[in-house]
């Protein structure tokens, strides 16, 4: 049985997550031939391997070729991934990762899920972020993903919505029941995207006692003073 912890001391976004797992040995080739059976032929992923304070990381770049600025809604994204040629697993836990975002927004700004909007999370990027990530957990044949103790920042944000508080309120509404430490850093550490993917994907529990088979780091795009990192560790029991 294969285990993934995600050891999120620094944060958590889609990119770091998708990053950490590509550095644990997911095919972005393979990802980004999959995702373009969605329709996505506009984008490409971009690799690199920074260093973040001297640790060897795993960066993803995802470049919108056709500037998509799509506000869709979730009937229109589980379209897509409907339509794609992904594996079963994949595609389900797709599914479910955006049901779960949009009854999360839908609670946040007093609507229902059909009328739902979904600015920053119906472009490109982001769907790229989150049906990547699954298709990488599949790759990997990953069967549980536990996660550490999680990040409290504070702050503001500007998004579609307007001028919202951090952790941004979807994240702490689809973050209810996980725990928390403060961090001490003002910014951004977990997207709502990421969010939703703990949510659906992932249980909060201490590391269990595990044959470590391999370690890979997700760097992240912001400077916060720390190392701005997402540890991802392999296992198998």
């Amino acid at each position: 049985m294969h285990i993934l912890y995600w050891d999120v001391f620094a944060g958590i976004s889609g990119d770091m997550a998708l990053a950490s797992l590509i550095a644990l040995g997911a095919d972005p080739a393979l990802i980004t031939k999959q995702l373009q059976s969605l329709g996505l032929a506009e984008f490409s992923l971009e690799i690199t391997s920074p260093q973040i304070q001297v640790i060897q990381a795993t960066d993803v770049n995802v470049i919108v070729l056709d500037h998509d600025k799509h506000h869709r809604h979730l009937q229109d994204i589980e379209k897509m991934i409907n339509s794609g040629e992904l594996p079963e697993k994949a595609r389900i836990n797709s599914l479910q990762v955006f049901r779960t975002l949009a009854e999360a927004e839908a609670r946040v700004h007093g609507t229902t899920i059909d009328k739902v909007h979904f600015h920053e999370v119906g472009a490109v990027d982001s769907i790229v972020d989150i049906v990547g990530t699954c298709l990488a957990i599949e790759q990997l044949n990953i069967d549980e993903i536990r996660v550490s103790l999680l990040p409290w920042s504070r702050g503001f944000v500007t998004c579609a919505h307007g001028i919202i508080p951090l952790p941004a309120p979807a994240t702490l509404e689809l973050l209810s029941g996980f725990e928390f430490q403060e961090s001490g850093v003002s910014g951004e550490l977990i997207t709502p995207t990421c969010a939703a993917l703990i949510s659906t994907l992932a249980e909060q529990n201490p590391l269990p006692q595990m044959k470590l088979l391999k370690v890979g780091y997700g760097a992240g795009k912001y400077n916060y003073g720390l190392p701005n990192l997402l540890r991802a560790v392999l296992g198998q029991i």
